[in-house]
């Protein structure tokens, strides 16, 4: 989480065997709601827009996160330089995400099955 409550969503470190800093290109990015359905989608598909970052970096999602509201993200990266048009290239990432604020006023972060489990 950011020091302003909202997420950061990034492409792991040991998503590199090495752990070194690698650049990725992001293809599109998406958030939807349960229930709701998709409330935002960003693609990067075309040549004049690329997207690059760094594992670690923290992604560009123009979408405002809410407390307590459980969110589904997901985005697409190739490697970049590995000819980033080939599919076989490609990974979705997924994660399952809500926010919540603590009785001492703290906001947290839950993940997954404890994001989706929490009532």
């Amino acid at each position: 989480m950011k020091k302003n409550g909202q997420l950061c969503i990034s492409i792991p470190e040991n998503e590199n065997f090495f752990y070194s800093k690698k650049e990725y290109s992001i293809l599109t990015t998406e958030v939807f709601q349960t229930g709701i359905g998709q409330l935002w989608k960003k693609n990067y598909f075309y040549p004049s827009e690329p997207y690059y970052v760094k594992n670690q970096e923290c992604l560009y999602f123009n979408y405002h996160f809410q407390n307590n509201i459980f969110y589904t993200i997901s985005f697409i990266s190739t490697e970049k330089g590995n000819n980033e048009n080939q599919k076989s290239t490609q990974k979705t990432w997924i994660r399952f995400v809500r926010i919540i604020k603590k009785q001492d006023g703290t906001m947290q972060l839950l993940l997954d099955a404890e994001a989706s489990g929490y009532s």
